[in-house]
């Protein structure tokens, strides 16, 4: 009787574990599909725009949530849809500023932004507009390569996917960016 007892026992708990071990792997990849359908979404980086912070080849997770909690910021490496597709870009003037270039230089209402730490190139020059509210004037780091379109710079809110947040490959250059 006990031997009997025992085996079931044992089929029991076998079939607990198998149950238990299936439960724990859906509920993990429930949770990884979660993150990248909600807060992150990945993207292969095709032109060399943004080098060198980004080169292509890479594959950057940008968060899509964190402009829900804060409002993006000058400086940020933000993805966002055009109507040439999703274009890569760091945001230099915010909702309400006044932009300019003058011999690939950026001013700001008036002031001389400081770029020393993204490296622009070019000697491009662009009239004075004022930004509307919602709108964000995003350019590449690499001016002379890099698509230099005032229209297409001037991105809506609504268009903007995320920030860049983690750089995932190639393997040896994956790092977290920081939020400023």
């Amino acid at each position: 009787m006990r031997a009997l007892r025992t085996e079931k026992n044992r089929a029991e708990h076998k079939t607990f574990s198998a149950v238990n071990w299936i439960w724990g792997v859906a509920m993990a990849a429930l949770i990884v599909a979660l993150i990248f359908t909600v807060w992150f979404t990945g993207i292969r980086i095709t032109d060399s725009g943004m080098s060198p912070t980004i080169y292509p080849g890479d594959v950057i997770l940008f968060d899509k949530l964190s402009m829900h909690f804060s409002m993006p910021k000058r400086g940020e490496a933000y993805a966002f849809r055009s109507d040439s597709g999703t274009g890569i870009g760091r945001i230099v003037a915010l909702p309400g500023d006044r932009v300019a270039m003058k011999e690939g230089k950026v001013y700001i209402s008036g002031y001389l932004l400081d770029e020393s730490a993204y490296k622009p190139t070019g000697s491009w020059d662009m009239e004075e507009i004022t930004l509307k509210q919602g709108e964000f004037f995003i350019m590449p780091d690499d001016r002379e390569n890099g698509l230099l379109d005032a229209a297409a710079m001037r991105v809506k809110q609504e268009q903007l996917i995320g920030r860049a947040a983690i750089r995932v490959a190639p393997f040896i250059t994956v790092c977290v960016f920081k939020a400023k």
